[in-house]
């Protein structure tokens, strides 16, 4: 689950009030795109980031109003010349932000957030619905709507949504969040749809040095990490932290039975060319998001020609990045975490596509 949405239900549980800076449109060159998120405490400290310079600035500042007013209102940017400079855009751009006031001791917007965090755990595709309005925060639930592809909803949609557009399967399948705008019984309404995509898992086996060092940068950077090792004084809480799960068992018999996701990203990095082809030749015929081995040119080339043999075809083994990694010069195993998880990032980005255009959708009558 995303970072902000976990911070979100964590600070809801605990009966906190907070603001949330949601980008909802840009044109232009803008640092994030829509979608990005900022969560605010009321005690100014805040998760994520909408970009930093003087729009960030700006918002943490409204912040302070939201808090006491508890109203949502929508904060325009449009930067160019010397303010653009300022707020860190190369040629100037345009963004809206929508910032919101969530009231702490709120039982229906909590289990809203948590049927989210439901959802996204379980990669099911779904809708996040906003209704993008200024004015009172009271009742927030009534203004979020959870659209489940495939199921019946489990309550009646809002007036301001129209679940019969054909704009919401076409959302559903680019994975990219928009901005629909039109008249609803005569009002105009302006409505920010966002799929919900699940916290992509990152899968790694073997615990080695280079392991130890990736599996911290992979949780900032936004992924759920699985190690992977059959020595349990490597695949250990104390080495790995910040791993989500450890699995300690065979490395070959783990990767031929492990669920994997079409979003998963494998990073094979065991101690030595036997593993390496075991695992390589389990997950190689698995659609996923990514496979990366670690190694040199002449390691793949032995490894690949033993594939090869196996019958395994070259479009499949062409899909596999490796030597892993952006190539940086890296040496140490610090340096070659940054190099792989930069890579991580540059596929995941490809992946996702661009997302900086609105989208603007008009309702079906």
């Amino acid at each position: 689950m995303s970072p902000i949405f976990s911070a979100i239900e964590g600070e809801l549980r605990k009966g906190r009030g907070l603001a949330l800076a949601t980008i909802i449109s840009s044109r232009g060159s803008t640092p994030r795109g829509p979608g990005t998120r900022m969560m605010i405490r009321s005690d100014g400290s805040f998760i994520g980031t909408i970009g930093g310079g003087k729009i960030e600035a700006e918002v943490l500042a409204e912040s302070s109003a939201i808090f006491k007013e508890k109203k949502n209102k929508i904060i325009a940017f449009q930067l160019k010349g010397e303010e653009a400079a300022q707020a860190d855009l190369i040629c100037g751009g345009e963004l809206e932000i929508f910032l919101e006031y969530y009231p702490g001791k709120d039982e229906a917007i909590l289990d809203f957030f948590s049927r989210m965090a439901n959802l996204r755990n379980q990669d099911r595709p779904a809708l996040f619905a906003t209704l993008v309005e200024e004015g009172p925060s009271f009742g927030a639930e009534k203004r979020l709507f959870l659209f489940v592809s495939g199921e019946d909803q489990e309550r009646e949609p809002p007036f301001w949504l129209n679940l019969q557009s054909p704009s919401l399967p076409e959302v559903l399948r680019k994975k990219t969040p928009v901005l629909w705008t039109g008249f609803v019984q005569d009002k105009e309404k302006r409505i920010f749809l966002e799929p919900l995509v699940s916290t992509p898992r990152l899968i790694i086996f073997g615990a080695g040095h280079v392991s130890a060092a990736l599996c911290p940068l992979a949780k900032t950077i936004g992924f759920q990490v699985t190690v992977v090792d059959d020595r349990a004084d490597f695949a250990s809480p104390d080495r790995f932290p910040e791993a989500d799960d450890l699995v300690v068992r065979p490395m070959e018999q783990t990767a031929g039975e492990f669920r994997f996701l079409p979003t998963d990203f494998v990073v094979i990095m065991t101690r030595g060319h036997l593993f390496d082809h075991q695992v390589l030749r389990r997950v190689l015929s698995r659609p996923l998001n990514y496979i990366g081995m670690i190694g040199s040119r002449k390691k793949m080339e032995t490894i690949f020609k033993a594939l090869r043999e196996e019958k395994f075809p070259a479009e499949l083994l062409n899909t596999v990045h490796s030597p892993i990694g952006l190539e940086i010069g890296a040496e140490t195993p610090e340096e070659i975490a940054v190099s792989i998880a930069a890579e991580l990032i540059q596929v995941r980005a490809r992946n996702r596509g661009k997302r900086n255009n609105i989208t603007t959708i008009r309702p079906s009558p």
